[in-house]
């Protein structure tokens, strides 16, 4: 008897852990990272894969991924680093960024960081080590705690498919889980047990109106080979999509209030092919369109460019969804189409030198304003380093490349701005250079 009740009593512990995994959110909604005495400046900072790399050497050759000098000194690896490789940055690259961001970008209410931060392991010569995994991210928590006062401009993270010990490879309770929640302990944030078992969260950054789903979007990444699809109801996946879904519905219920998604995979890749899994994609698509006009945001990072993509509906039930890329050549007969975008995604580049480093300072409406919910993202700067000009004059200057209003010629980018951006794209041949332009952050 007492063998049976102890057994019953696991198995309801277990259940309970599992729903606990699906509700965490909703159960325990988050609060605020910071309190908000003064007011808003409505603006936040994007920044995403920095791929630090203590190992880096100045002139060293690229095909060592910037580890050893060749028989003779590189002109390609400078001492910010080496543009278009395969070599990742190097710490002055790093110092530099973050010194701009101490600054120059002060007025900003919070910061989203979409992952990446430790060097990529290709290097067979030079293994990456679980050790070196765990310092890069303590490490970059640190240059954003000198940049920020974390106590007053909350700093919201993600995991990126470079920042667990195996390269893409995250699984269910996963052991980077209990470190990242060491080392993210002085943020405050809201890591229920749907991060120390799935590796995602919510957090409120004004309490009460904007909410910051985070997720974990390597259970759905293709290359994710020890987590299945979503259409195995037992998949981190699935209980993950679950979880969303559930985040969702909860929050557009409560009126006024918006929704930003962040993570560092994006669904759709910059030639359009898809990055989850099928089933997993396909969910994910149609709850962006199902929430679109919860969701004021959607940011991740990974593939090193700038792109724009529309969610609109793929049907005229509008039941399914897929998407359009800013620089289809379809979209200039696409207005009505466009007209029903639910939401756009907003995919920034990188701090690491595949095309000339970058990040963006997003402005975004603080209170309801002109029609437009808080949250409804108004406009951005994006910022870039000339990363020969740097390694020729031995100095780092952060530029503005673009701002959004200017380039797709609208002042909102919620859903209908967003197709409206494009629909402007398509029909302004220079804006279409521009964008082909700043895809690649001017490289």
């Amino acid at each position: 008897m007492v063998l049976l009740k102890s057994l019953t009593y696991i198995a309801a512990s277990v259940f309970l852990l599992n729903a606990a995994s699906v509700n965490a959110a909703p159960m325990n909604e988050a609060q605020p990272l910071t309190k908000r005495g003064s007011k808003l400046n409505g603006k936040f900072l994007h920044i995403t894969d920095i791929h630090i790399d203590p190992n880096y050497l100045e002139g060293a050759d690229p095909d060592s991924f910037c580890h050893k000098h060749g028989k003779k000194r590189s002109s390609e690896t400078g001492k910010y680093g080496a543009l278009g490789t395969d070599c990742d940055s190097p710490e002055a690259l790093v110092d530099a960024t973050f010194n701009f961001l101490k600054e120059s970008i002060t007025d900003i209410d919070f910061i989203i960081y979409t992952g990446d931060t430790a060097r990529h392991d290709r290097d067979d010569d030079m293994p990456r080590s679980q050790s070196e995994v765990v310092k890069a991210h303590s490490t970059v928590m640190k240059y954003f705690q000198t940049a920020y006062d974390t106590d007053n401009v909350p700093y919201v993270p993600t995991i990126g498919n470079n920042d667990a010990y195996d390269h893409n490879d995250v699984t269910k309770n996963d052991k980077i889980f209990k470190k990242l929640e060491s080392i993210w302990k002085p943020l405050g944030l809201n890591l229920t047990s749907a991060f120390s078992t799935g590796g995602y969260y919510v957090q409120d950054v004004i309490k009460g109106k904007l909410t910051i789903v985070n997720l974990n979007t390597m259970y759905f990444y293709e290359k994710n080979d020890d987590v299945a699809d979503c259409s195995s109801s037992s998949s981190a996946a699935a209980i993950e999509m679950k979880w969303l879904s559930y985040v969702l519905k909860h929050y557009s219920k409560k009126k006024g209030h918006q929704l930003y998604l962040m993570g560092h995979v994006p669904p759709i890749d910059d030639d359009g092919s898809k990055l989850y899994k099928s089933n997993c994609y396909t969910q994910y698509m149609n709850l962006l369109g199902k929430y679109g006009s919860t969701i004021s945001g959607h940011f991740t990072g990974h593939t090193n460019n700038d792109n724009l993509n529309a969610i609109l509906p793929s049907s005229s039930k509008g039941k399914s969804y897929s998407f359009l890329a800013a620089d289809d050549s379809d979209a200039k007969n696409m207005k009505k189409q466009l007209a029903k975008t639910s939401v756009g995604l907003f995919n920034a580049p990188s701090v690491i030198p595949k095309n000339n480093p970058a990040l963006r300072v997003y402005t975004y409406n603080t209170q309801k304003t002109d029609g437009y919910p808080v949250g409804t993202i108004r406009d951005w700067d994006q910022y870039y380093v000339d990363l020969d000009k740097a390694n020729d004059d031995e100095k780092v200057e952060f530029e503005l490349e673009y701002s959004a209003s200017d380039l797709y010629g609208v002042d909102h980018f919620d859903g209908p701005g967003v197709g409206q951006a494009i629909l402007n794209l398509a029909n302004d041949k220079k804006a279409r250079k521009l964008y082909k332009k700043y895809a690649k952050v001017s490289s």
